[in-house]
């Protein structure tokens, strides 16, 4: 505790006052001008600069997030796209790859700030220094994190507000009665909502997990990526990828596209391969095994329980799939799998339901009912029973009538309310309303 004070300190200095009360850290910043006063946020005295125009027509947006993923290019380009400056500071390492990603994206890439230290406390200290040094120069308006982990400790503690926090799931809130896991955890994650103006949320289902962790008037909507339906969509099964992975005409496909780590439950469905070749044996998976994160032990254990279900001849791995081709993937599928022991609204699943293939999912309470309802638009397994989830695969596999009923059932449901478009022009709107309160002093 005594290095966890010093850290602060260090931050304290440059922020004139910094106190902890009963193991929290309250920071008054004023390293960052303010043009109008902000009355006090309980026990936290901001100001900020706002260079949003009076009509609310263009913004500064930071993101700070993870700058290798798919999710983040999309935000970028759609903010982007309608005349706003985008920046993206990563809280995970980037390649000289995954920065043209970020440009092509529209985004201005500001460095990475991660490795959230207790006891190596002066590089924290320097993380949220650095931080706001970024905020300050290209004069920020807001600040979004997605993902509720050591980027939104750091985004709190710099003090910089208007705050956004995005709970996306698959690891950061896991289902109902979540609650924050370990020593910095119980400490820095509620203290991070506490200071958000704002919190957006993958499902219902995490939303109502962080409510109790958060003050009664911040405002919590449900807002997930969103689905492209010009590029995922309903269409003939794409012969070059039946030729790319020489399958048989005949072949009746899985297509297993989360990543290649324990918590997407890989393995279960590796273990589940032999049952459901012994009953339908010109059935074929297809893994994805994007390339970050990876973990090769992993990958290995895959292969491994392949082998000893006696079907490597069943199994492609196809590694690290294009954008523009995972929605050929997802129509050369019929079914897509997904049972990860936690979840929030996968965008994958979208994918498939907006292409019309049937999905197989974890039967876990994680997921948003309105597009993931158990036996209406998808069919569930338990993700801790190899038999269940070979019992499930074979009868979405045989039986036609619910496959389609399921399917049709969930691509009008993701085609109402799931686009791309419409996820971002709500968080649009969210943005505007945001800034306009601030700017009013609310």
């Amino acid at each position: 505790m005594v290095l966890f004070r010093a850290a602060y300190r260090c931050v304290g200095r440059i922020s004139n006052t910094t106190d902890i009360v009963g193991g929290v850290f309250y920071i008054q910043p004023t390293v960052i001008p303010a043009k109008r006063p902000i009355p006090p946020t309980q026990s936290v005295v901001l100001s900020y600069t706002l260079s949003y125009n009076a009509a609310f027509l263009s913004m500064r947006i930071c993101y700070f997030a993870d700058g290798r993923y798919i999710h983040t290019h999309k935000w970028l380009r759609y903010f982007s796209e309608r005349g706003n400056e985008v920046h993206l500071v990563s809280f995970a390492p980037m390649s000289a790859e995954h920065i043209r990603a970020v440009e092509q994206a529209g985004g201005r890439y500001q460095g990475e700030v991660g490795g959230f230290h207790f006891k190596r406390f002066w590089l924290t200290a320097n993380g949220v220094l650095s931080l706001r040094r970024i905020l300050k120069r290209e004069n920020i308006d807001v600040l979004h994190c997605h993902y509720l982990s050591s980027n939104a400790w750091f985004a709190a503690l710099s003090g910089f507000r208007p705050l956004v926090l995005t709970v996306m799931g698959g690891g950061d809130v896991c289902g109902p009665g979540w609650q924050p896991n370990g020593r910095r955890e119980r400490l820095l994650t509620p203290y991070s909502l506490r200071h958000a103006d704002l919190i957006t949320s993958w499902s219902r289902v995490m939303a109502d997990a962080v409510r109790p962790f958060c003050n009664s008037d911040t405002p919590i909507e449900v807002i997930h990526g969103g689905i492209d339906l010009t590029r995922f969509h309903r269409g003939p099964k794409p012969e070059y990828l039946r030729e790319r992975w020489q399958l048989p005409p005949e072949a009746r496909v899985v297509f297993s596209p989360r990543l290649m780590r324990p918590l997407s439950n890989i393995t279960q469905i590796a273990a589940a391969t032999g049952e459901v070749c012994a009953k339908l044996p010109n059935t074929y998976f297809l893994f994805a095994a994007p390339a970050e994160p990876r973990e090769e032990a992993y990958e290995a254990e895959v292969r491994r329980l392949l082998h000893e279900a006696g079907v490597e001849d069943h199994a492609r791995f196809v590694g690290s799939i294009r954008h523009e081709e995972i929605a050929d993937y997802h129509r050369l599928a019929d079914v897509t799998i997904s049972i990860p022991r936690t979840d929030g609204t996968p965008m994958t699943v979208l994918e498939s339901m907006a292409c019309g293939t049937p999905v197989l999912v974890g039967d876990i309470p994680d997921y948003d009912p309105y597009y993931i309802e158990k036996d209406k638009t998808v069919f569930t397994a338990d993700p801790a029973n190899v038999h269940s989830v070979a019992a499930a695969l074979i009868e979405l596999l045989s039986n036609a009538s619910l496959a389609e009923r399921l399917a049709a059932e969930a691509e009008r449901r993701v085609t109402e309310s799931g686009s791309y478009e419409a996820q971002m022009s709500k968080m649009d709107r969210l943005y505007s309303d945001l800034l306009r309160r601030a700017s009013n002093g609310a």
